[in-house]
This record gives structure tokens, C-alpha cells and sequence, in this order.
């Protein structure tokens, strides 16, 4: 067991320098894993390790497939290209984790703290993010078909270049994020606020639009061809394309 000044200097260490302190961290126990601690040789494939304390732990490009973490703390912990599919981690604290690249395949996150997290180039095919917060995170050219994700807050988050066919968005927070070039083609977005949202040079085809506000969001170039837009919010909304134009203008909705 790792002593309390011990961890706690690993901390202060850590936040006044990250960048070198992460990969400073000794080498943890595979059994019994500790926070801030150098993971990077164990295998947790198929644990349950339900409420363990991970924060800034080294987890990068580790076996976590099918792991039980539900309710655990990986705080500014790095995952790095780490195996996660089909793991669970609902109501899990996970602000500041880095997981560039990791397989998310069907990973569950529901009802998580992801804010400030990186999901950079990440697979996450059909995993659920339900009722998480997620404030400024970043999932530019994440992989994200078949995506969950209902009834969120991802303010100010980046999903720029994100391949998100059939994603799930009914009821959650986007003010002022970024979807440039992306692809919400058949999306449920039913009912979603992206009041003052960069949504350029993306595909909206075929997504259900009822009662989402894009007032003040930016829609330059983006194709909207038969989505359907009852009772949807585009007042003040800049750049809007010509096609979006007349069918707004077709049905009495406000710009």
C-alpha cells in the first residue's frame, strides 16, 4: 500500500508538471491496482473492479475488453489506444482522461463525467453515452456510427471529421460546439440544442430535426435534404444553404 504522502506528492507533482510526471509513475500492481500508477504491463480483461480509484494511472494500449468499472475514478488517466470493448464504466468520474485511439467498441459510459476528455480518432461504434456530461471534450474523427447518446451535455465539445451515421442525440446539450465535416446522416436529433453551433460542411440528411434549436448556429454548407424539421428552431441562424432556405420557407418554420 502506497503511503498518503507518497500519492499525494504524485499529485502535486502531477499537476505542476504532466507532461513528465505521468511517465514517472511507478509500476503498479496488476492485482491490486493504485491510482498514479504505471499500468501499462497488466491485463484487466474481464475484471470487475467496480469503484476503483485509477486517477492518473498509465493505461495506454491495455487489455480492459468486458471490464465491470462502474462507479470507478480515472481522473486525468491516460488510455492510449486502450482495448475497452463491450467495458463498462457508468457513473464513472473521467474528466481529463486521454483515450486517443482506444477501442470503444460498444462501450458503455452512461451517466459518466467526460468533460475535458480526448476521444481522438477512438472506435466507438455503438457505444452508449446516456446522460453523461461531457463538457469540452474532443472527438474529432472519432468513429462514431450507431452512437448513443441521449440526453447529454456536450457544450462546447469538438466533433469535428466524426463519421456519426445513425447517432443518437434526442434531448442533449451542443451549445456552441463544433460538427465541421461530419456525418449525421439518418441522425435522431429530436428535441437537442445546438443554440450557437459550428455545423459546416457536414451531411444532416434524413435526421429527425422535431423541435431542435440551431438558432444562431452556423450552417454553411451543410445538406439537410429530407430531414425533418417539425417544429425545429433555426431563428438567427447564419449561412443558411439554399435547399434549408425553401424548406423552412415551406413550412412556416422561423430563421
Amino acid at each position: 500500500m502506497r503511503s498518503i504522502r507518497t500519492v499525494l506528492f504524485t499529485f502535486i507533482f502531477a499537476a505542476l508538471f504532466p507532461a513528465v510526471s505521468l511517465y514517472a509513475a511507478e509500476k503498479g500492481d496488476c492485482e491490486s491496482p493504485q491510482a498514479a500508477t504505471d499500468l501499462r504491463h497488466c491485463s484487466f480483461a474481464g475484471r470487475s473492479l467496480e469503484g476503483i480509484d485509477l486517477q492518473g494511472s498509465i493505461l495506454d494500449g491495455v487489455d480492459l475488453s468486458n471490464a465491470k468499472l462502474s462507479g470507478c475514478n480515472l481522473t486525468g488517466s491516460s488510455l492510449r489506444k486502450a482495448d475497452l470493448k463491450w467495458a463498462i464504466l457508468t457513473e464513472c468520474q473521467m474528466e481529463q482522461v486521454d483515450m486517443t485511439e482506444a477501442d470503444l467498441f460498444h462501450t458503455t459510459f452512461d451517466g459518466a463525467n467526460l468533460s475535458n476528455s480526448q476521444f481522438t480518432r477512438a472506435n466507438m461504434f455503438g457505444a452508449n453515452l446516456n446522460e453523461v456530461f461531457a463538457e469540452q471534450a474532443d472527438f474529432t474523427t472519432a468513429y462514431m456510427k450507431d452512437i448513443a447518446m441521449e440526453e447529454s451535455n456536450f457544450n462546447r465539445s469538438k466533433f469535428v471529421g466524426c463519421f456519426m451515421q445513425r447517432a443518437v442525440l434526442i434531448g442533449s446539450k451542443l451549445r456552441d460546439s463544433t460538427f465541421y465535416n461530419v456525418v449525421l446522416t439518418g441522425g435522431a436529433l429530436e428535441n437537442s440544442d445546438f443554440t450557437g453551433a459550428n455545423i459546416s460542411n457536414s451531411l444532416l440528411n434524413g435526421a429527425r430535426l422535431d423541435n431542435a434549436n440551431f438558432s444562431e448556429s452556423l450552417l454553411q454548407n451543410t445538406r439537410f435534404n429530407n430531414a425533418v424539421l417539425t417544429g425545429a428552431n433555426f431563428s438567427r441562424a447564419r449561412e443558411i444553404p439554399d435547399h434549408l432556405l425553401k424548406m423552412l420557407n415551406d413550412e412556416n418554420i422561423e430563421h
